[in-house]
C-alpha cells in the first residue's frame, strides 16, 4: 500500500472527513488482514480497497497497517478509529433493520455483583420503556462473559477489571478508585483516605489472584516490604462485603456497584493506589450490535446514578 504521510485537505486547508467507503474498507481489512479477502467481503476489487486505505492514511497522516507474517496487522490508530466508527454503523443497521412487532430478545452476560446490584433494576426500567423486549440473562465469571460475546452466544456483556480479549471491544461507562470497605467502628474509619501502609497488619478479605486489583494490591504491599494479612479470599465482591459485615476484616474493592445498596454499618474510604477501576459494556470486536442490543448499551450509559465513590464516563 502507498504510505502517504500528507493530510488530504480542502482548498481552505480544512481536513476532509473519511468517507463511509474508506471506513468500510478499514473494517474489512481489520477483520481479514488481506486486501483480497477484504475486497471479496465488500464485493469490490482489491485495488479499490488499497486506494481506500491509502486515502484514509493520507487523511490521518499516519499508517494504519503493518505487515506481519504475511498479513496486514492494524495499528493502534486503526483499531481506535474502528471503535469510534462503530456507533455510526450501529445506527445505519438500526435504520435498515425491518420493523419487528414481536418480542425482541437480547442475550446479556455479567458477573454476579454487576448482575444483581446494577443490571437487575436497570433492566426492569429498560423493559418498561421497551415492552417488546425479552432479556436472556447469563450470570458467570468475567472471563466467561467476554468469551460469550466473542463467540456470539451473548449479544453484549458487562464486566469490570476485565482482561484483554481479541474478540471483543470494551465501551467503558464508569470509573472509580479502589476503596477500602470497613466497619464504621473500625479505627481507620475516622480517616478521610488511606494508603497501603495504613493497612499493614490489618486482617483482610481479598479478591482471588485472577483479579487485576488483587495483583496490584499485592505489588503495593511488596513495594513497602510488607505482606497483606489475608484471612480469606473469594471471587465475588458480594461475598467480601458479607465477610466485612461479619467483622472478619477489611476489603479493597471497586465501590461500583456495591455503593448502590449501601450497608449502614459499613463505610468506604478511598485508597491511595494508582489504579483506575473501569466498568464496561462488552461488544463484539467485529460487526455491529443488533438495534435492540445497541439500544440497551446506550441505555446503560445514560441511566447511571450519581455517587461520591465512582463517576460516569461520557
Amino acid at each position: 500500500m502507498n504510505r502517504k504521510t500528507n493530510n488530504v485537505e480542502t482548498a481552505d486547508g480544512a481536513r476532509l472527513r473519511p468517507s463511509l467507503r474508506e471506513i468500510e474498507a478499514l473494517r474489512a481489512m481489520i477483520a481479514t488482514g488481506k486486501t483480497t479477502q477484504a475486497a471479496r467481503q465488500l464485493g469490490t476489487s482489491q485495488p479499490s480497497v488499497s486506494r481506500a486505505i491509502a486515502s484514509l492514511e493520507a487523511r490521518l497522516g499516519q499508517p494504519l497497517f503493518a505487515r506481519r507474517n504475511g498479513r496486514l496487522a492494524p495499528t493502534a490508530e486503526a483499531l481506535a478509529l474502528e471503535a469510534r466508527a462503530a456507533v455510526v454503523f450501529d445506527l445505519l443497521d438500526q435504520i435498515a433493520a425491518p420493523r419487528n412487532d414481536g418480542a425482541t430478545a437480547i442475550r446479556v452476560a455479567a458477573p454476579p455483583t454487576l448482575a444483581n446490584l446494577f443490571l437487575a433494576p436497570l433492566l426492569a426500567r429498560f423493559i418498561a420503556r421497551e415492552p417488546g423486549t425479552r432479556i436472556h440473562m447469563e450470570v458467570g465469571k468475567s472471563t466467561d462473559c467476554l468469551g460469550s460475546v466473542a463467540d456470539g452466544s451473548a449479544d453484549l456483556a458487562l464486566v469490570d477489571q476485565a482482561s484483554s480479549h481479541d474478540g471483543v471491544r470494551l465501551e467503558v461507562f464508569r470509573q472509580a478508585r479502589p476503596h477500602v470497605l470497613m466497619s464504621k467502628r473500625h479505627r481507620l474509619a475516622a480517616r478521610a483516605d488511606l494508603a497501603i501502609g495504613d493497612l499493614a497488619g490489618e486482617a483482610m478479605i481479598a479478591l482471588s489472584r485472577r483479579f487485576p486489583l488483587r495483583n496490584k494490591v499485592d505489588a503495593a504491599f511488596a513495594a513497602i516490604r510488607a505482606e497483606p494479612a489475608i484471612v480469606a479470599e473469594a471471587s465475588t465482591s458480594t461475598f467480601l462485603v458479607e465477610m466485612v459485615r461479619a467483622g472478619l476484616g477489611l476489603a479493597i474493592l471497586n465501590p461500583f456497584p456495591l455503593e448502590l445498596r449501601p450497608e449502614k454499618s459499613l463505610v468506604f474510604r478511598p485508597l491511595d493506589l494508582k489504579m483506575s477501576l473501569e466498568t464496561a459494556v462488552v461488544v463484539p470486536a467485529r460487526g455491529s450490535l443488533t438495534p435492540a442490543a445497541r439500544s440497551l448499551a446506550n441505555f446503560i450509559r445514560t441511566e447511571q446514578p450519581e455517587s461520591p465513590f465512582s463517576k460516569p464516563i461520557e
